[in-house]
C-alpha cells in the first residue's frame, strides 16, 4: 500500500475530508504525538520485493491525519501501544489507484527514536500482519522511515 500510495500521491492528491472519528483512548492519543512530524521514507518492500522509495516520498503526521505532499490520505482509525505487536490501522479518505476510500488498511509498527518502522497488509480481505516483515506474496508492504529534522 505504501508503494502505491507513494507513487500514487507524487501524481494525485486527495481532497480534504471532515469525518468524525471515534476518540482514540488516552495511551493511544499519547503515543500518536509521538508520531507527529513529517518522515521520509528510506526502505519499501512490498511483497518480498525491495523497491527504492522516490526521494520526495516524505509522509507528514499531523494529529489523526497521515498526509503526503500536503494532502490528507489517510486518517489513523487505531492505534495501540499496549499490544505486541503495536496497532496502526489507517482509513483511506479518497480513491487513489489501488487505494480505496474509506477502507481500512490494518497494520503494525515499531517506533523507535526517530525510526518508524510500519507493516500493512494491502491484500483483499482484512489480515493484520503479525510480524514487521513483507514476504512474497504475503500482500504485505513494509516501509521504514526516518524523522525529517526541522
Amino acid at each position: 500500500m505504501f508503494a502505491a500510495v507513494v507513487a500514487l500521491s507524487l501524481v494525485a492528491a486527495a481532497p480534504e475530508e471532515k469525518e468524525k472519528e471515534k476518540p482514540l483512548p488516552e495511551a493511544a492519543q499519547k503515543e500518536l504525538k509521538k508520531f507527529e512530524g513529517k518522515w521520509k521514507a528510506t526502505s519499501l518492500i512490498a511483497n518480498g520485493n525491495e523497491e527504492p522509495p522516490p526521494d520526495d516520498a516524505i509522509l507528514e503526521f499531523k494529529g489523526r491525519k497521515l498526509r503526503f505532499m500536503d494532502a490528507d490520505v489517510f486518517n489513523v482509525s487505531a492505534l495501540d501501544p499496549s499490544t505486541d505487536p503495536k496497532i496502526l490501522d489507517l482509513k483511506a479518505v479518497a480513491d487513489l489507484g489501488e487505494i480505496s476510500k474509506d477502507k481500512v488498511y490494518e497494520g503494525i509498527y515499531k517506533l523507535d527514536g526517530d525510526t518508524l518502522t510500519i507493516a500493512i497488509y494491502v491484500g483483499a480481505g482484512a489480515k493484520r500482519p503479525t510480524k514487521l516483515e513483507s514476504e512474497k506474496d504475503s500482500g504485505v508492504v513494509l516501509v521504514t522511515l526516518k524523522r525529517e529534522k526541522k
